[in-house]
């Protein structure tokens, strides 16, 4: 099933995730702050927003209530947070993914505007050892 997405942040972890869903054929908006990253985003999603994604009206213009998924993946906990918040104040059934900063963030009460939390140092390192274990 198709879906509509929406990452906030066009960096290492946005910019991967990002493609990996364009390819499985989601329909993928990008918001990003800096224009480079934004022009490297271009060719691989159906959309990119220029500006600050926890900014209400730069949020607004990727219209969240038509998503289904909003996956904030700054490198930033609090912006991260801000947008989650805003995703579900303006659309109470989306989902929500809250990329946190630093091991220790994982639960401090916003479960209730937040679906899933990733920790990409965790990720990588389960990762990292499951192929070391296969070998």
């Amino acid at each position: 099933m198709q879906k509509r997405v929406l990452i906030v942040g066009g960096g290492r972890v946005g910019r991967h995730v990002a493609a990996q869903l364009s390819t499985d054929q989601h329909l993928v908006t990008v918001i990003e702050r800096d224009e480079g990253r934004c022009d490297q985003l271009s060719p691989a999603v159906s959309r990119v927003i220029e500006g600050d994604g926890a900014d209400p009206e730069v949020f607004a213009t990727a219209d969240p209530a038509e998503l289904d998924v909003v996956a904030a993946l700054t490198n930033d906990t609090e912006v991260n947070l801000a947008v989650c918040e805003m995703a579900h104040d303006a659309n109470p059934g989306i989902r929500t993914v809250l990329r946190i900063a630093r091991d220790g963030e994982q639960d401090h009460g916003y479960r209730r505007f937040v679906d899933h939390v990733v920790y990409p140092a965790a990720a990588g390192a389960e990762v990292a050892a499951g192929k070391i274990a296969d070998r």
